[in-house]
């Protein structure tokens, strides 16, 4: 048990558990029924993507599988889903099309590979050789601004390494990032499908952790938190580690045994506890590899695999508080005594009895 719990015992029977150690994280008060009450089912608005078959599993490692599995399925996009952000994409397109005809446009990032949360942005990038790219920005910046018809909450970042105009398509409400200039986005296309074919797992975890993270509002690089590529190249990491020692160890036939649930804790582990910002850092290239660091800081360093000396993780200045809540939820996941009929994936994904910030409407 960890030392840090605080265990309360009622004369009913029935145990609290308060996780009270991270300031991060919502303390948790769960209370536990008797073995001869009825199993405790929580409403479908907290926990809509759980099926009764998974909530009769016993044991809570398993039944995280099946919970990351039905998760992924319930906060996919649908075919209907897709559609209307390819639509709003089309019309974005065309008007960015209008302003600068000879540019280049393409979409990218969760978008293009259909790994997106519901509320996520739509990443664009516009190519223009013949402009800078801060001329390019001023001359789209310039036009939009004035189509308050077509685009609200407008916002120009004008400062950043990579100039960025996100805005709100108004006919469709759907987010927009428009980059000018920078080819990375496109290239990390291939790399993600290759991916996500060698490393079945991956799509479930990221899609996952994705959640974790925007339930935090830390899934913004610019602001501090861990955006999708990062997430992706992070898990891709520990991916590579825990699969090293079953080389090694000449079990890789045993891989394909590992659940969901047993990748989620080791994930948890792997950067919540096990990992040393200040001394580690992680090279993408060349199949990937954990170094020391020449220098210590406190910075998290994640070397791009298409540029290496480009670090993509120095800007996430938040991620001591991400391993933090890492820390916390492996801790719990490992500690909690569940019982059957309830969640484990809600602690880590919507760790309040409140409604659930993804529902979607009811599928009959």
């Amino acid at each position: 048990m960890n030392k840090n719990d605080q265990r309360s015992r009622h004369s009913n029977n029935k145990e609290t558990i308060v996780i009270t150690d991270e300031e991060d994280e919502p303390k948790i008060s769960k209370k536990i029924k008797n073995d001869n009450e009825n199993d405790c089912v929580m409403s479908v608005d907290v926990i809509p993507w759980m099926s009764k078959k998974t909530l009769m599993i016993r044991h809570p490692v398993l039944r995280l599988h099946n919970e990351i599995a039905e998760f992924y399925e319930y906060i996919s996009p649908s075919d209907q889903e897709h559609k209307r952000r390819v639509t709003a994409y089309l019309r974005v397109e065309k008007y960015l099309q209008d302003i600068a005809p000879e540019a280049q446009i393409e979409s990218f990032g969760s978008f293009k590979t259909r790994m997106y949360l519901p509320n996520a942005d739509i990443d664009i990038v516009m190519i223009e050789t013949s402009c800078t790219q801060k001329q390019l920005f001023k001359k789209v910046a310039a036009r939009m601004m004035k189509q308050t018809n077509k685009f609200e909450n407008v916002n120009l970042i004008a400062n950043a390494k990579v100039p960025i105009i996100k805005f709100v398509e108004v006919e469709s409400q759907y987010h927009f990032d428009l980059s000018f200039n920078q080819l990375d986005g496109l290239k990390q296309i291939e790399e993600l499908e290759k991916a996500f074919e060698l490393y079945p797992e991956l799509k479930f975890l990221l899609m996952t952790l994705k959640c974790v993270l925007r339930q935090r509002d830390l899934n913004e690089t610019y602001s501090g938190g861990v955006g999708s590529f990062l997430l992706f190249q992070m898990i891709l990491a520990f991916l590579r580690e825990f699969r090293k020692d079953f080389f090694q160890h000449n079990k890789e036939d045993q891989i394909k045994n590992v659940t969901l649930g047993e990748y989620m804790i080791k994930f948890l582990e792997f950067y919540g506890i096990k990992f040393d910002v200040s001394r580690k850092k992680i090279v993408m290239g060349q199949g990937g590899r954990i170094e020391n660091k020449s220098t210590q800081d406190e910075r998290f360093s994640l070397f791009s695999p298409q540029d290496p000396d480009h670090d993509v993780g120095h800007s996430s200045y938040k991620i001591k508080e991400i391993f933090k809540i890492f820390q916390n939820r492996h801790n719990f996941l490992t500690n909690y005594n569940f019982k059957p009929g309830e969640s484990v994936l809600r602690y880590l994904i919507n760790p309040t009895d409140q409604k659930f910030s993804f529902l979607k409407p009811a599928q009959f």
